[in-house]
């Protein structure tokens, strides 16, 4: 697929790096900078520089004969823009564009469409990290949640501790637990433990699971002792992210954020009156305003600053002083290796980029990736296959798991089979409309997963 990303941000750059080692003709399109031709030193893509929004740029680009448009600039008039000409001049066929201000978000059913500004998909980077950190309220103890077959399926990563209730038992009492769980990969001082199911569970192993939604708390609590999830949430704010969680937040908890700006403080307080938001414009690393406030009294402090500094900074400060439970943002390379070295007094990293990466690879769909999600910062991967084809087609179509011929370093998970979600058995095969979730540790190896489900050339899909 001829695919063209605008913006060499990190959102970009992961796309395009993504893409392109999938096999696709990626060109990447920013305005001129060093970073810019590092990576086209670096990726195996093409590269233009000039204005993203440009119909010249645009057209040197490839536009006229691109399948695909990603605008995922930082400006939303710059990513509207794009799409519009990428659409009105150029045909290009589908575009999604990455869009920030809840102005635009508000009215998109409106704005955005077949009736509107020809966009086919809308990503928004704000909700997308607002759904994960709900999602991890919800399971406290995850270090990464995400959901699959319209939400009936969770996929959960998470670092066992003691008096988990199968710490010491072996890894193969751990899917018969619940009953409807699959470990999908565990990983012992940061290395893939090959054959897994036959060690025994440790403290420090990290462990990739999926069972039922529903399941999920239970399921985790075999792995590592779960604690209330309380009633006050205190947020560090200072970005779109933190005003949208409070509000989200509001509605279910006690929510209190902390805004360093004065301005922007008064800003938001008009935009969130009537909700149930406390906003306070303090620095959420002063001792003296937590001791005044009574931060310590939180049950989670979440650290949603601009400043990836700040965040590590502010979560130490909570757990080292209050022991309350903390979850950062934490947006750059080098200090997520950070964050995760102080895990013991950051008790979850969130890693909103890596989350809107996965939203626009779901959002493109294509060769059967009904869903997917990064893990581990992008090294490992879980994917929601569709089955398609028939007998003649299908490599897979007719057959048992244990008769596939998988990468190495993929595991399979549950299938959703007519409405229900179901663990593989000995007599289980596959058949035309499953969905199945499928781990691999080195998501490089996606590209030979997707291949080997792929029905043959002959095949002709049903209208």
């Amino acid at each position: 697929m001829k695919i063209i990303i605008l913006g060499a941000g990190y959102v970009g750059t992961e796309l395009a790096t993504y893409l392109a080692n999938s096999g696709h003709a990626v060109t990447l399109v920013d305005t001129p900078s060093a970073e810019l031709d590092r990576i086209a030193l670096r990726i195996d893509l093409r590269v233009v520089q000039g204005n993203p929004s440009s119909p010249v740029v645009l057209r040197n680009a490839g536009a006229e004969n691109t399948e695909l448009l990603v605008a995922a600039t930082a400006d939303d008039e710059v990513n509207i823009t794009a799409c519009s000409i990428g659409a009105f001049l150029f045909h290009i066929p589908r575009r999604i564009a990455r869009i920030r201000s809840s102005d635009y978000l508000q009215e998109a059913d409106e704005i955005f469409g077949d009736h509107g500004i020809p966009i086919d998909h809308v990503i928004c980077p704000e909700h997308i990290a607002t759904d994960d950190i709900a999602r991890l309220i919800d399971l406290p103890g995850a270090s990464a949640v995400s959901v699959f077959f319209d939400g009936m399926l969770t996929v959960v990563s998470a670092k066992c501790q003691l008096k988990g209730k199968l710490i010491g038992h072996a890894y193969s009492e751990f899917e018969s637990y619940e009953n409807k769980a699959a470990l999908l990969s565990v990983f012992r001082n940061g290395k893939y433990l090959d054959g897994f199911r036959g060690e025994f569970i440790a403290p420090d192993d990290e462990v990739f699971f999926c069972c039922q939604t529903e399941r999920a708390l239970s399921q985790l609590s075999a792995l590592k002792p779960l604690h209330g999830g309380g009633r006050e949430i205190a947020i560090a704010g200072g970005t779109h992210v933190a005003d949208a969680l409070a509000v989200r937040l509001s509605e279910r908890f006690r929510v209190k954020l902390i805004e360093p700006s004065t301005d922007r403080a008064l800003r938001i307080s008009d935009r969130l009156y009537g909700s149930e938001v406390e906003i306070y414009n303090a620095d959420p690393t002063s001792l003296e305003f937590m001791n005044e406030e009574q931060l310590q009294r939180s049950d989670i402090f979440i650290a949603a600053s601009p400043s990836d500094e700040s965040n590590i900074m502010a979560s130490m400060l909570m757990h080292r002083l209050h022991n309350v439970r903390t979850m950062a943002i934490i947006r750059g390379e080098g200090y997520n290796r950070l964050a995760e070295n102080t895990a013991s007094e950051i008790d979850t990293v969130v890693t909103p980029n890596e989350a809107t990466v996965s939203a626009l690879l779901s959002n493109i769909r294509q060769e059967g990736v009904e869903n997917m999600r990064l893990f581990r910062r992008g090294q490992s991967e879980a994917v929601e296959l569709v089955i398609e084809g028939s007998h003649f087609s299908s490599r897979v179509i007719g057959r048992k798991p244990a008769e596939l011929s998988l990468p190495s370093g993929t595991n399979m998970g549950l299938v959703l089979r007519n409405e229900r979600v179901i663990r593989p058995d000995d007599n289980f095969k596959f058949q035309e409309g499953d969905h199945a979730l499928f781990f691999l540790n080195d998501q490089k190896q996606v590209r030979k997963l997707i291949r080997y489900f792929r029905p043959r050339a002959f095949w002709i899909p049903k209208w």
